[in-house]
């Protein structure tokens, strides 16, 4: 029952069947339902949000004003639903905006002055251009708390119901979280008009496609290297931050001649698009990250990912490996 632009842009990213997230979500979102839901990373949320979205907004509205908002944790992650939303509403006219942290403000002012239809945004940055241009929400229909567990992890709750406090009454909201702790139930609940709840796996669970493989602590260097003794196999390796910058100098990786890939939080925003941009176009063979970047990035195709330090919590361990 899609529209045909909504649907030729499905068709084009390759989508045949809805995943099961997608096809819980959808019909609820299309029906006007507030929704929580829960999902593992690789599960298909983002298209479970952002189909109904494309078919709710379609044709742009002169002068409306922005009539979506949805919200990432982190820069990569807005990032990377900047350019799912550009592929899958491609034959739609609507135009979208993405105000984060790290980026020129000048820039985010224009693009706010130019009546975008979505925007996609980091909290502290998105509030901080709302309080400068004197900001309200007020045709805002359509907001997404995305990986909404990660935006309180972060710290973001006091910017998030100050957002809340912006939106009109009306709207609709959806909240995608892996985990559902105490204090982002108690937000759901006062921001959230009756939400049916979507709970379709748990975070604890990894894809039955995943293999993992245990090793001695005292075997890293050589599992990396057993890895990556063939040359079209990429390496995802999780580290902790002290870690980031010893890995790529390590003597295995320069006998290889390996060229590493990096992301961590210090790191300038510049560099951070170069390694990530370098690692999917297979120019280096190995991104090795910290644990900002574990969840957020979606890399498709991934042949490894060897966690290199053992992660704190085990929904990292999950985020890490569900690339």
């Amino acid at each position: 029952g899609l529209s045909h632009s909504v649907f030729k842009g499905v068709i084009r990213k390759g989508y045949k069947v809805p995943t099961p997230i997608q096809r819980k979500c959808i019909p609820l979102i299309l029906s006007d339902k507030d929704v929580v839901a829960m999902a593992r990373t690789g599960s298909g949320k983002t298209a479970a949000f952002l189909i109904p979205m494309f078919e709710k907004l379609q044709v742009t509205q002169s002068g409306a004003g922005a009539r979506a908002l949805l919200l990432s944790p982190t820069r990569e992650l807005a990032l990377q639903t900047f350019k799912f939303v550009k592929e899958l509403g491609k034959y739609t006219s609507l135009r979208t905006a993405c105000i984060l942290g790290g980026d020129s403000m000048s820039e985010q002012f224009s693009a706010m002055h130019e009546n975008p239809d979505v925007i996609i945004a980091t909290p502290g940055r998105l509030m901080h251009v709302l309080v400068e241009m004197e900001l309200r929400l007020s045709n805002m229909h359509y907001v997404v708390f995305d990986e909404a567990d990660r935006l309180f992890e972060l710290g973001f709750q006091e910017h998030l119901r100050e957002i809340l406090r912006r939106l009109p009454e009306d709207r609709q909201t959806l909240l995608f979280s892996a985990t559902l702790p105490k204090q982002l139930v108690e937000f759901a609940k006062a921001g959230l008009n009756d939400p049916t709840l979507v709970r379709l796996d748990l975070d604890s669970k990894l894809s039955d496609q995943l293999k993992t493989v245990p090793c001695s602590i005292f075997l890293k260097l050589d599992v990396i290297k057993f890895f990556l003794g063939n040359r079209n196999d990429q390496l995802f390796t999780s580290v902790r931050l002290n870690c980031v910058e010893y890995l790529p100098n390590t003597q295995v990786l320069q006998l290889l001649g390996m060229s590493c890939s990096y992301v961590y939080s210090s790191l300038d925003q510049t560099a951070r698009k170069i390694n990530i941009a370098k690692f999917r176009n297979k120019k280096t063979m190995v991104l090795i990250v910290t644990d900002v970047a574990a969840r957020g990035l979606d890399i498709p195709m991934l042949d490894n990912v060897v966690n290199y330090s053992f992660p704190a919590k085990s929904k990292l361990f999950v985020h890490r490996v569900g690339k």
